[in-house]
């Protein structure tokens, strides 16, 4: 059933990959009855050689390596690649498991691996260790390639070593696959010169983290893991302490940050709810970029800002550029921003983070 999962994943996201990945967004935000406010875009617009979000996952990928190539020859060593791996209407689809969206990004990891530089020492493909969080994992994504070396350089490993060969029933195995519990046990890859991470939980973080420290000057790219999903889960019961992003994913620097997001406005006069939708946008160096989406493809620059926004920060931004159809529904309008506008992390009230190349 696996097999059958990652085959039809492929194929939807061979698909794709000349697709866009808003198609969903650009659905829904099409009739939005509100008009976009020219003069406030017109000074976040003026300098018009920033990037745009693609029109579809071929042109992205080629974006995000770019961005990881300009990263690394700055000596950034750990990086975020982030964006939506389906097309929204997919990732809403319930029917959608989480192999699903593993297969897409598998498929993803060898387009992007393509498109980076060669090594600048040999002049060949860079060594890249692609890792599993474990070794059944490792074993799940041979099945899907059919091999262990999909694209020349292109390797798989896991974060915690193991016997590739082994598939017979393990209870200790299967028990771990239902609670995910790391230990922060490591195992290098030392024939390869940089790691792309995939599929890895909010339980693997501390495994990630130790195998910076055991060798930090290999880029370790951490792609689509969700980092923001991941560090809600920090300090909660059986899940590692917030420590992880103070001391560790704060470091990582997003060269590559694509997150759609949707909200709805509530108005006391018709037609009472508004709902409109944006895209917070980073392709490295380039600063974060505050998008409304004008729908059919379309986006509109509210603001730029050489540091990420709070969610808080980048809702208020598109609300702000929301022009109502008149002076009495803009009046009627009814914040629902409440008193919180940022998470923990984005706080750091307490002066723990040790960088802040996670906002940079």
């Amino acid at each position: 059933m696996l097999r059958l999962g990652y085959l039809s994943a492929t194929m939807a996201t061979c698909a794709a990959l000349c697709a866009s990945p808003f198609t969903a967004t650009m659905a829904r935000s099409s009739h939005l009855p509100v008009a976009m406010c020219d003069a406030a875009a017109a000074t976040a617009t003026k300098d018009m050689s920033m990037s745009m979000p693609p029109d579809s996952f071929k042109t992205l990928i080629a974006d995000a390596a770019d961005a990881t190539d300009a990263a690394i020859a700055e000596g950034t060593k750990l990086i975020e690649i982030e964006f939506p791996p389906l097309p929204i209407s997919k990732l809403d689809d319930s029917s959608v498991s989480s192999y699903d969206v593993l297969a897409a990004n598998l498929q993803f990891v060898i387009e992007f691996t393509k498109k980076l530089k060669k090594d600048a020492t040999t002049g060949l493909p860079r060594k890249v260790a692609l890792t599993l969080p474990d070794a059944d994992e490792q074993r799940r994504a041979r099945k899907f390639y059919g091999d262990v070396s999909p694209w020349p350089g292109l390797t798989l490993h896991s974060l915690n070593g193991g016997d590739l060969e082994a598939e017979g029933f393990n209870p200790m195995s299967a028990f771990g696959a239902l609670f995910k519990q790391g230990t922060g046990e490591v195992t290098p890859a030392e024939w390869a010169s940089m790691y792309i991470v995939v599929g890895a939980s909010c339980q693997e973080l501390p495994t990630i983290a130790a195998l910076h420290k055991l060798e930090p000057n290999k880029p370790i790219v951490c792609f689509n893991l969700k980092l923001d999903t991941l560090r809600g889960d920090l300090g909660l019961p059986a899940f590692p302490s917030r420590n992880v992003h103070h001391e560790f994913l704060c470091r990582i620097k997003p060269a590559y940050y694509m997150r759609p997001r949707s909200y709805s406005l509530s108005l006391s006069v018709p037609p009472f709810l508004i709902a409109y939708s944006g895209v917070l946008f980073r392709r490295y160096p380039e600063p974060y970029q505050t998008l409304l989406d004008r729908g059919r493809g379309s986006y509109r620059r509210v603001n730029a800002q050489p540091e990420r926004p709070n969610l808080g920060t980048f809702k208020s931004q598109l609300t702000s550029a929301l022009k109502l159809a008149d002076d009495k529904a803009a009046a009627s309008a009814i914040s629902q921003a409440g008193y919180k506008q940022s998470t923990w992390w984005e706080d750091d009230a307490d002066g723990k983070d040790v960088s802040k190349d996670w906002r940079l």
